[in-house]
């Protein structure tokens, strides 16, 4: 099974119900966390404006007219605080009362572009059928705030998606999810209503085949964009995180190096060199420490994780590569991280590229 799917498939089958994780620490590079709403304190009263001068001088050859009295500031009026108590002792709502007042919203307190209400309407009606029975009689009162890993699944299968692959990050980034196994109502409805509300020409419906013909447009375009591969590819790093860690462990790593560069659709791979099969044994051999899984399969277990930027320097040198199998562009001057020069110097020892000429090295533009 190869790295995605099996990692997909613990994610999916074993992974047990649990507490959205938080939001990822900010990035100057991708944004892709999902905002929730939460409770609106009563606002503080304004403070007084200081009341106009009278009688005011008008000109040189007007006489100004005696002040009998001195203004003084109204006392300010302190507000009652609102049912529930102050900002200060208001308990945060449940993920539940969260989900049911962005259900009721029609303010767009939680939007980050506005959407039409009709639109959101439909978009919550459509996470309603993603349901599983057992919660959709509850949500009659109170809505459900996410669903798991088997509707998730569902939900791709709807979609016609392939989530072994690359295709799987541009669903989840869409609909704004903080890890694997597990959508929000407010991702679902907020991600969608933004991609609606931000389509030019054919307008993006909200219904299930217009989501297909978007997610098909995107995965296609996903090919031949390198800046929407890089939105992809960067939300894969954030999405692969467990909470509260910066870096991601080196197996799930792979396994999603595996789906970004599928072999018959986006291969790492240059007419004569296999970049990801030589990056995923080279990184085997170095870290990995095998081991025989429950279905017999082989397990490779890694002793170190990968940093952020690890991760995008690769997508950078994944690209180089492509242009020049030789390597001749890389040199130890530059500023590659030490895994990668050793990847380097590892491929010419084992011959999967040759020894640069007379020592000489040439950048790729």
């Amino acid at each position: 099974m190869p790295g995605l799917r099996r990692f997909l498939h613990s994610c999916f089958h074993k992974r047990p119900e649990s507490k959205s994780p938080p939001h990822p620490e900010a990035s100057t590079e991708t944004d892709s966390s999902d905002a929730i709403l939460g409770p609106f304190p009563p606002s503080s009263p304004p403070l007084p404006k200081a009341l106009p001068i009278r009688g005011q001088i008008r000109g040189p050859d007007k006489a100004q007219a005696p002040e009998t009295t001195t203004p003084t500031m109204p006392k300010a009026v302190k507000k009652k605080a609102a049912a529930g108590g102050s900002a200060k002792t208001q308990k945060p709502y449940t993920k539940a009362q969260q989900a049911a007042r962005y259900y009721n919203d029609t303010q767009n307190h939680g939007g980050i572009r506005k959407a039409d209400a009709g639109t959101k309407a439909q978009l919550n009606k459509l996470f309603d059928e993603l349901l599983p029975e057992e919660d959709k009689a509850r949500n009659a009162s109170e809505p459900v705030p996410e669903i798991g890993a088997e509707q998730c699944m569902a939900y791709l299968e709807k979609l016609d998606v392939n989530p072994a692959s690359y295709e799987l990050f541009v669903v989840l980034e869409i609909v704004r999810a903080e890890s694997i196994g597990t959508i929000t109502r407010t991702g679902f409805v907020d991600g969608w209503a933004d991609v609606i509300a931000s389509s030019t020409g054919s307008r993006v419906t909200p219904d299930w085949e217009g989501q297909r013909r978007l997610v098909r447009a995107r995965i296609a375009q996903a090919l031949t964009d390198p800046n929407y591969f890089k939105t992809i590819y960067d939300f894969a790093f954030q999405v692969g995180r467990e909470p509260g860690q910066k870096a991601i462990s080196m197996a799930v790593a792979v396994g999603f190096w595996e789906g970004l560069y599928v072999p018959d659709a986006n291969p790492w791979r240059s007419e004569h060199v296999d970049f990801l099969g030589a990056w995923a044994r080279y990184l085997k051999e170095k870290f990995g420490v095998v081991k025989m899984g429950e279905d017999g399969e082989e397990e490779v277990e890694y002793k170190r994780t990968v940093s952020k930027d690890l991760w995008t320097q690769t997508r950078l040198f994944a690209a180089k590569t492509m242009q020049d199998e030789m390597l001749s562009f890389w040199s130890e001057e530059q500023a590659w991280p030490g895994l990668i020069d050793e990847f380097v110097l590892w491929c010419r020892e084992k011959g999967i590229v040759p020894e640069p000429k007379n020592g000489e090295s040439m950048e790729v533009e």
